[in-house]
C-alpha cells in the first residue's frame, strides 16, 4: 500500500509520534498528518483528503466535530475514536451525532500500534462509495420554478451540517435565492461554505452585508458575530447587523425569519434539526404573514428540538422528512 494519507487528531504528542512512526514504517509511502485541534485537522483533511483518521475521543465531544464528520463523509474518509484508557465512556454514548459509521468503535492509547494498523487495514479495505454509486444514490434534482420570485430561508443547528448537505444536493443550479443560518463554531463558517459549495449545483457563498440576492445562489451565515437579515426595500439585499444574541445565538434563525416578515407572501421557510428553539417564533411570524412554512420531522432529525417547538406552536404548516425536504421547498417556491 502506498500514497495513502492518514490523519491523527490528538493533543498527546507522545502517542501521536509513536503511532506516526509505526504507520509510516508499516506502510511505505504513507503520509501521516498530525493535528492538535479541530481547525488544523479540518484544514489538513480538506487539503490532503486522508483515507482514514484516528481521532482522540475528547474532540468528538465538541460541537465543531459535526463539521469534521461532514467533511469525512464528503470525502469518504473513514475514522475511529481513540480513548485515553480502557473503560472510559465514549462520547458516542451521550451524542446522537456520533452513533454512525466507524465512530461506533473505539481503540485506546494503550493499545499496541499494530492494533491500530490492523483496524486501519480492516476499514480501508471495506467497500467504499464509488463516485458513480454516490451519484446514483443522490435524489433526483427537481427543476426550479422559472421566474419564481420566492426566497427560501432555512435554519438549522445540531445535526444541521449533514442535513444541509442532504437538502442542497437536491437543489438545481438555478434554485431560488436561498438564505441559511447554521449554528456552528466561530472558526468553521468558511469551511462550511466550502463544503456545501463542492456538493451543491448552485453557488454557495458566505453571507456579506449588501449582497444583492440572485437565483442560483445560496447564502450561508455561520460562525459569524453578526445576524443575517433582509433589507426592508427592494431590490432585496442581505443586511448583516451586530447585536446581542437572539434566542441564544448569533447569527440567529429568528433574526433572519423576523426580517423577512414584510415579504412573507414571497417566502418559503423551514427549520431543520437542532437543539433549542431558535427560529420557532420567527417562523410563526412568517406563517402569519403568508409564508409557506415547514419543519423537519422527528424521525429524520438528529435532535428534534427546534423543529419540535416550531410544530407545537403552530409555526410550521407541515412536518417533512429530510429525504423530501429539498423537493418540498422547491415545489413550494413555484406556488
Amino acid at each position: 500500500m502506498s500514497s495513502q494519507n492518514l490523519l491523527i487528531i490528538t493533543t498527546d504528542r507522545t502517542f501521536a509520534r509513536t503511532l506516526q512512526g509505526y504507520m509510516e514504517s508499516a506502510y511505505p509511502g504513507m503520509k501521516v498528518l498530525l493535528a492538535n485541534n479541530l481547525m488544523m485537522a479540518y484544514n489538513q483533511a480538506e487539503a490532503a483528503q486522508p483515507v482514514f483518521a484516528f481521532v482522540e475521543d475528547g474532540f468528538t465531544k465538541l460541537p465543531e466535530f459535526e463539521m469534521m464528520m461532514a467533511l469525512f463523509s464528503a470525502m469518504d474518509t473513514r475514522w475511529v475514536s481513540v480513548m485515553d484508557t480502557q473503560g472510559a465512556t465514549p462520547a458516542r454514548k451521550s451524542s446522537p451525532l456520533l452513533d454512525v459509521g466507524a465512530g461506533i468503535f473505539e481503540l485506546t492509547k494503550s493499545d499496541h500500534p499494530s492494533q491500530f494498523a490492523q483496524y486501519f487495514d480492516m476499514m480501508i479495505n471495506a467497500p467504499r462509495r464509488s463516485p458513480r454509486a454516490a451519484a446514483s444514490a443522490s435524489p433526483t434534482r427537481p427543476a426550479a420554478a422559472a421566474g419564481s420570485k420566492k426566497l427560501i430561508l432555512i435554519g438549522s443547528s445540531t445535526g444541521g451540517v449533514e442535513a444541509l448537505r442532504s437538502v442542497l444536493v437536491g437543489f438545481p443550479f438555478d434554485c431560488p435565492p436561498t438564505l441559511i443560518v447554521q449554528h456552528t463554531g466561530k472558526n468553521f463558517g468558511t469551511g462550511l461554505v466550502s463544503l456545501l459549495d463542492r456538493i451543491c449545483p448552485a453557488r454557495v457563498r458566505a453571507a456579506e452585508d449588501g449582497i444583492a440576492l440572485e437565483p442560483g445562489h445560496v447564502y450561508i451565515a455561520a460562525g459569524q458575530r453578526r445576524h443575517m437579515g433582509l433589507s426592508s426595500r427592494k431590490p432585496l439585499r442581505l443586511r448583516m447587523k451586530e447585536g446581542p444574541d437572539i434566542s441564544g445565538h448569533t447569527p440567529s434563525v429568528d433574526a433572519l425569519f423576523t426580517s423577512a416578515v414584510p415579504h412573507g407572501k414571497n417566502i418559503v421557510a423551514s427549520i431543520l434539526t437542532g437543539m433549542g428553539q431558535d427560529g420557532a417564533r420567527g417562523l410563526l411570524e412568517l406563517r402569519k404573514a403568508g409564508a409557506m412554512t415547514f419543519a423537519q420531522d422527528e424521525k429524520s432529525s438528529v435532535v428534534y428540538g427546534m423543529p419540535r417547538v416550531a410544530w407545537e406552536i403552530g409555526a410550521a404548516q407541515q412536518q417533512v422528512s429530510l429525504a423530501r425536504m429539498a423537493s418540498t421547498l422547491l415545489q413550494a417556491s413555484k406556488a
